[in-house]
C-alpha cells in the first residue's frame, strides 16, 4: 500500500474533483463560520451567532460529502486498499455508533416539581423557592434558585390559567439560566421576578414547574471533577465555549473563561453547541467524531512508518478498545482534539510528498501547532518527533537539524499567530499579546501543586508510577440505581463514566519498551534498516515524551492527573501490537490478548442499559 500524492488522483471513477470541491467547500464554509464568531467577539449580535451556526451546519454537511465520495473514490480505484477501508470503516461505524449511543446519558435537562403553595406564602423544594403576593388583579411572584444546579425554565400557572414565561423579567434559558444562590457573588442572577394581570377572583394557589440542567458550570464549585450530569472538566470547558459563542470579553477575574488552556477545544465544543443546541449531544459530538477519526488516522500512521499492515490492524483494534481514551472521546474535554491533530501531523511528517510547492514538513508543524492550541501539552508529541528526526537522523545530523526546524518553526508560528487571534479578539484587555496568556498558562499549571487525586482503595495519592500499575478506576460521573424488592434492594450503575486506561494495554508497555529498543540497537549494529524498526523507535520516543514529563513534574510536586496519559494511548496500543505481531508471538494468543482487551472494554463501557438487570447488578461498573 504505498501512499503517494499520485495515488491520491487516480482512478476510474471521476469523483478526484468533487471530492477535492467539497472539501474546498466544507473549510470555506468553516472560515467564514470562524469570521463570524470573530466578529461577534466585538460586536455581539444575534444574527452572527446564527449566521455561524448556518456556516457551521454547512461545514459539517459538505465535509460528511467529501468523505463519502472520497471512499466511493478509492475503492474502485484502489482494490489493494478495499480491505483496510472496509476495516477502517466498520471500527469508526462501531466506535461512532458507541458514542452516539451514551452521548446524552444521563439527560441533559431534569424537570422538576410540580410544586403547589398558597398565594402569599412562600414554597420551595431542593430546587427552587417560590414566593408571591397579590395587588389588585395583579399578581407578583418571585422565583429564586435554591439548589445546587442552574434552573433552566420555570413554568407557573394558577387555576386552569398558565402564566406567560414573557411574564418574567428575563426568563430563565438554557443560555442564560438561573443560577444557585452561592453564585450571585460572580455577578450570575440566582432570581427571576414576573408580573402577571389575572382574572378577578382571588386564586387560592400557584402551580409551579421547572427544568434544571444536570451538567452545568457553578462558579465556586470545590469539587473539580464537576457536578451530577458533567464528565468530569466539562463543568469548566462548555461554558468556556458558551463565553466563545457570547462574545465574552476574558480576563482572569471573569468567570466561564478558562484562560489556563488555550482556546481550540473550546472553540470546538462551541461549534457542537452552535449547531446542535445547549445539551449533552451539541457539546460532546465533535469531541466524539475527533475520537473516532484518530483511530483511522493511527492505522495510516503504522502503515506508513512500518510497512506492515497486520502490526497496523493490531495497533488501531487496541486504541479503539482503550477505555481512557473513549471516555474523553465521549466527553467535552480538551485531550482527544490534542491527539487527532498530532495524529495528523505525525502522518504528514512521515508521508513525504508536497502539497502544491509546500513542504510536507511545514504541513506537519502546522498540525501540531494546532494541537498545541487545543492544549498546551501537545508540545510534548512536537518534541518527539523532533527527537525521531535527530535519533533517526544517523550521520545526517545537520541535515535533521534543518528538518526538524521545518517542522518546528510553523508549529510555533501557528501556535503563536492563533492565540494572539484569541486574545486581540476576547481578552485584549488582560492579555494584549500571546506571550502573555503563555505566562499565565505556564504559572497556572505550576502553581497547582499537592497529591491530586486519592485513589478510593488504597487511599494513597494517584501518581505517574500508578498510571503503568493500578489505581482504582476514578469515577468522572457515575450514578447508581436501588432497586427494592420486597424486604431486600439491590444496587446497580445507571451510568459510569470512568477514568481508567485499559491495564490489558498499559501493562505490555513493560514488555514492548525493551523490546523495542533491543530491536533498534540490535539493527543499528547490523547496518540492516527495518521499517518496524523505525516504527517501534518512534513508539517508544513518543510514549517517553508523554510520560517522563510527568513523572519529574510529580517529582517537583506538581499535580499529575492519569488522565495526562491520554496522548500516550496511541504509542501503547501501538507498542502493545508491536509485541503481538511479531514472528514469535503465537497468532491465536494475539488474538485473544485483543479480546481480553475488549472484554475490559465491555467492563467499563459508560451505559449498559442493553443488559438484564440481574446481569448489571453483577457488575461493580
Amino acid at each position: 500500500m504505498a501512499l503517494t500524492e499520485g495515488d491520491a488522483g487516480s482512478g476510474p471513477s471521476g469523483l478526484k474533483r468533487p471530492t477535492k470541491a467539497a472539501a474546498a467547500a466544507a473549510l470555506a464554509c468553516l472560515g467564514v463560520a470562524c469570521a463570524l464568531v470573530a466578529v461577534n467577539a466585538s460586536s455581539s449580535d444575534y444574527l452572527l451567532v446564527l449566521g455561524a451556526e448556518v456556516f457551521s451546519a454547512a461545514a459539517l454537511g459538505l465535509g460528511l460529502v467529501s468523505l463519502s465520495l472520497g471512499l466511493a473514490h478509492l475503492l474502485p480505484s484502489r482494490p489493494d486498499l478495499r480491505r483496510p477501508v472496509i476495516f477502517l470503516v466498520l471500527v469508526c461505524l462501531a466506535l461512532l455508533g458507541a458514542h452516539l449511543y451514551i452521548i446524552n446519558s444521563p439527560a441533559t435537562y431534569t424537570p422538576g416539581g410540580p410544586l403547589v403553595g398558597p398565594v402569599g406564602e412562600p414554597f420551595s423544594d431542593s430546587n427552587i423557592l417560590v414566593s408571591s403576593h397579590l395587588s389588585g388583579s395583579t399578581l407578583f411572584v418571585n422565583a429564586t434558585d435554591v439548589g445546587s444546579n442552574a434552573i433552566s425554565s420555570v413554568t407557573l400557572s394558577v387555576g386552569n390559567l398558565t402564566l406567560s414565561p414573557s411574564g418574567f423579567t428575563g426568563a430563565p434559558t438554557p443560555d442564560f439560566p438561573l443560577q444557585p444562590q452561592s453564585a450571585t457573588s460572580s455577578g450570575f442572577r440566582d432570581s427571576v421576578i414576573g408580573a402577571w394581570t389575572i382574572p378577578r377572583g382571588n386564586p387560592a394557589t400557584i402551580n409551579a414547574s421547572y427544568q434544571y440542567l444536570t451538567c452545568y458550570h457553578v462558579p465556586d464549585q470545590s469539587d473539580e471533577r464537576g457536578v451530577f450530569g458533567c464528565v468530569m472538566d466539562e463543568t469548566y470547558y462548555v461554558p468556556a465555549a458558551q463565553t466563545l459563542l457570547a462574545g465574552t470579553q476574558c480576563s482572569t477575574s471573569v468567570p466561564n473563561c478558562n484562560l489556563e488552556h488555550p482556546f481550540l477545544s473550546k472553540a470546538i465544543i462551541a461549534a457542537g453547541i452552535a449547531i446542535f443546541g445547549l445539551d449533552g449531544f451539541g457539546w460532546r459530538i465533535f469531541t466524539a467524531v475527533l475520537g473516532t477519526l484518530s483511530v483511522p488516522l493511527l492505522f495510516v500512521l503504522a502503515y506508513l512508518v512500518s510497512g506492515n499492515r497486520k502490526l497496523s490492524y493490531f495497533a488501531t483494534g487496541l486504541f479503539a478498545l482503550d477505555t481512557l481514551f473513549f471516555a474523553h472521546s465521549s466527553a467535552a474535554l480538551i485531550d482527544v482534539p490534542a491527539v487527532f491533530f498530532s495524529l495528523l501531523g505525525f502522518i504528514f511528517y512521515f508521508w513525504r510528498a508536497s502539497y502544491r510547492s509546500v513542504d510536507h514538513l511545514v504541513v506537519a508543524g502546522i498540525f501540531f501547532g494546532l494541537a498545541a492550541l487545543t492544549k498546551e501539552t501537545a508540545v510534548f508529541l512536537l518534541a518527539a518527533v523532533v527527537t525521531y528526526e535527530w535519533i533517526s537522523g544517523g550521520r545526517e545530523f545537520k541535515s535533521s537539524i534543518l528538518r526538524s526546524l521545518r517542522v518546528a518553526i510553523p508549529a510555533v508560528f501557528v501556535f503563536m499567530v492563533g492565540l494572539q487571534v484569541y486574545d486581540t479578539l476576547f481578552t485584549s484587555g488582560s492579555f494584549p499579546y500571546f506571550y502573555q496568556q503563555v505566562e499565565y498558562i505556564l504559572s497556572y499549571g505550576a502553581g497547582l501543586k499537592g497529591p491530586g487525586w486519592v485513589d478510593t482503595t488504597l487511599h494513597t495519592p494517584i501518581t505517574p508510577l500508578n498510571w503503568l500499575t493500578f489505581y482504582s478506576p476514578v469515577g468522572y460521573l457515575v450514578t447508581t440505581v436501588t432497586v427494592n424488592a420486597g424486604s431486600s434492594s439491590y444496587q446497580y450503575v445507571g451510568v459510569g463514566y470512568w477514568g481508567v486506561a485499559n491495564v490489558v494495554v498499559v501493562w505490555m508497555v513493560f514488555l514492548w519498551v525493551p523490546l523495542a529498543l533491543y530491536g533498534v540497537i540490535r539493527a543499528r549494529r547490523q547496518a540492516v534498516p527495518q521499517r518496524d524498526v523505525n516504527f517501534a523507535l518512534l513508539m517508544v520516543v513518543w510514549f517517553l515524551w508523554t510520560y517522563v514529563p510527568y513523572v519529574l513534574l510529580w517529582l517537583y510536586g506538581r499535580v499529575t492527573y492519569p488522565f495526562y496519559l491520554v496522548p500516550a494511548i496511541p504509542a501503547l496500543a501501538s507498542g502493545a501490537a508491536y509485541v503481538t505481531t511479531r514472528e514469535w508471538f503465537p497468532y491465536l494468543l494475539a488474538l485473544a490478548y485483543v479480546a481480553f482487551a475488549g472484554f475490559f472494554f465491555f467492563l467499563y463501557f459508560p451505559v449498559k442499559d442493553f443488559l438484564p438487570v440481574y446481569l448489571r447488578t453483577l457488575l461493580r461498573w
